[in-house]
């Protein structure tokens, strides 16, 4: 009798049980679950909206003189009002997304590939490679981010091909002691250990073991690194090493419309706006992607 109850229960029992949740829709689930990590996502979903579909945006052609309506104020026919060109601000704000996009995805990934191949091969080989990778990296980091780029963009000129290899270079560092960091940290575990008795060789191990261990941090770092690279572009261009005319940037637009801040503030605070919202939704995505790809920081969502 006893026997059959208990037979009777064990279908029921196992049938309760939940099925397996598989990692990607746990992290979808947990970065949806925090709010401001969405609205980053939100506002940068909207930049690479803006950048690709910028001249159908655009209510004028960003580079359009109009010397007859010079620093009008904001109005029907120009929302944001025109510069001291008589060029339309609103159409330069939305083709500066675009600039600022290109640059800010071709210096992160120039900086993310360098910095994690030296700050892998250091971590790994260690010894005198590790020595001469990181002393060179440490003096890197000697100097501000901002400081290498203004001097290379200085040396270089501008445009947007030298303010990318810039600003790929001074963010080097980062990335480099972010895969160092992440190497040393993931090759002292067991299957490391058990797949070099194996016979696996260096470059597979590294490839196939150590990377993907990696990857969770250093998709959190490029992602928040791209609003520092937009930062570090509008500080160029404001400073006059960066995009040079006649490509809109946001930073040039901030330095040709600071000097009429008082009679035309939209002039300067609508780029500057711009700038912020963007930094602003790279850092609070980020944040989200660092939540739901550490496990330690998942909760109980």
């Amino acid at each position: 009798m006893q026997n059959n109850v208990t037979n009777s229960v064990e279908p029921t029992a196992w049938s309760e049980v939940a099925p397996a949740q598989s990692e990607f829709r746990r992290v979808i689930r947990v970065f949806f679950s925090r709010k401001i990590a969405v609205v980053g996502l939100v506002l940068i979903v909207l930049l690479v909206i803006t950048a690709i579909f910028a001249p159908w945006l655009a209510p004028y052609p960003p580079n359009d003189i109009d010397m007859a309506n010079t620093l009008a104020k904001p109005s029907g026919d120009h929302w944001l009002g025109t510069d001291n060109l008589g060029r339309d601000v609103l159409s330069r704000i939305i083709y500066g997304a675009r600039t600022s996009l290109i640059i800010a995805v071709g210096a992160t990934a120039m900086s993310v590939v360098l910095g994690e191949i030296l700050g892998l091969i250091a971590a790994y080989f260690g010894g005198i490679v590790f020595q001469i990778i990181m002393r060179f990296i440490d003096a890197l980091m000697a100097v501000p981010m901002l400081l290498v780029a203004l001097i290379m963009a200085s040396l270089l000129g501008g445009g947007v091909k030298n303010v990318i290899l810039a600003l790929g270079v001074g963010m080097l560092s980062v990335h480099a002691r972010m895969m160092c960091a992440q190497a040393l940290s993931v090759k002292q575990n067991d299957y490391i250990l058990a797949a070099r008795s194996m016979g696996m060789g260096d470059m597979r191990m590294m490839i196939q073991e150590i990377v993907p261990n990696a990857f969770p941090a250093l998709v959190v770092v490029a992602t928040v690194g791209l609003g520092a690279v937009i930062l570090a572009e509008a500080g160029l261009s404001f400073l006059g090493v960066g995009v040079m005319p006649p490509y809109p940037a946001w930073g040039k637009m901030i330095s040709d419309g600071y000097k009429y801040i008082l009679s035309n503030p939209a002039l300067a605070f609508s780029p500057g706006i711009a700038i912020m919202l963007v930094v602003f939704g790279f850092n609070m995505m980020g944040d989200g992607l660092r939540d739901a790809l550490d496990p330690r920081l998942r909760g109980v969502v």
